[in-house]
């Protein structure tokens, strides 16, 4: 075997060790500040892509503890509770919404495209039945540290009908958008003070140098993750929670996003 070989055989290795061992079971936290003097001073966490299979306590357990850890006013999802396809392959629902009840702020969430091919019917009843709550094209206002705040629920726009005009119908500044997939972003011609999206992992499996191989949308790697400012509107693309079609990620590690919104002209250009 020649030194090229053995060189290439280590590099398999040590890739699919990283892909299928590490990566997918790491969790990192990534801080956004976003300028709003409407919410100044709120701090949100969001969450997507769980993608929970049969036997996930541990890693559910860790996103709530974690999550807690960041001290949030108010905790949003984008959806993909399901695993696959099958609602069979996904954690009990009802065990999955009670140690979601544990984190320390109320909860407000999608369904994702996995949750609608599985079984979303049951998945909505059951997390609304724990106190989750659910929107579907539809809004509700809360307080938040004493200020009114939209939030807008969007469907997902893979297996649902997305509709912008009845889900603002009767909202008003400040308002959060909560959409599973990232495409629904040219649609949203209001003001708002941020649309949260997950559905892309980041891309799930990057090569060192080179842009996501695979990105479920019809802007590719511009929509893999981060902050999209192509618009009046700021997006956040989660890179997730969990797996999909692979049980791998590398240099694209689960995270939780926290949000702090802060005063307009306080961040350095």
């Amino acid at each position: 075997m020649t030194k090229q070989m053995m060189v290439l055989i280590i590099i398999v290795i040590y890739v699919v060790i990283r892909s299928v061992f590490v990566e997918p079971n790491s969790l990192v936290v990534t801080n956004y500040e976003i300028e709003d003097n409407a919410l100044q001073g709120v701090r949100i966490v969001f969450l997507s892509d769980f993608h929970l299979k049969k036997h996930d306590f541990k890693r559910l357990d860790k996103i709530v503890m974690l999550t807690n850890k960041q001290k949030p006013d108010i905790v949003f999802m984008g959806g993909d509770f399901a695993n696959g396809h099958n609602y069979k392959n996904t954690m009990d629902m009802d065990l999955a919404a009670q140690k979601l009840n544990l984190i320390n702020a109320p909860i407000y969430t999608v369904l994702g495209n996995h949750d609608w091919w599985s079984n979303g019917k049951e998945i909505t009843a059951i997390l609304k039945r724990n106190g989750i709550n659910v929107l579907a094209n539809s809004a509700i206002r809360t307080v938040v540290k004493r200020r009114y705040l939209d939030i807008i629920g969007l469907e997902d726009l893979t297996t649902r009908q997305p509709n912008v005009e009845r889900a603002f119908a009767r909202t008003r500044t400040p308002r959060i958008v909560l959409t599973h997939n990232p495409d629904i972003y040219y649609d949203i011609m209001e003001e708002v003070s941020l649309i949260l999206a997950g559905h892309t992992h980041g891309g799930q499996f990057i090569i060192p140098f080179t842009p996501p191989l695979f990105v479920p949308s019809k802007f590719g790697s511009e929509f893999a993750s981060g902050l999209i400012t192509n618009t009046h509107n700021k997006m956040i693309i989660t890179k997730g929670l969990g797996t999909s079609v692979l049980p791998v990620r590398l240099n694209c590690k689960p995270e939780i996003v926290v949000v702090d919104f802060v005063k307009k002209g306080s961040l350095k250009k």
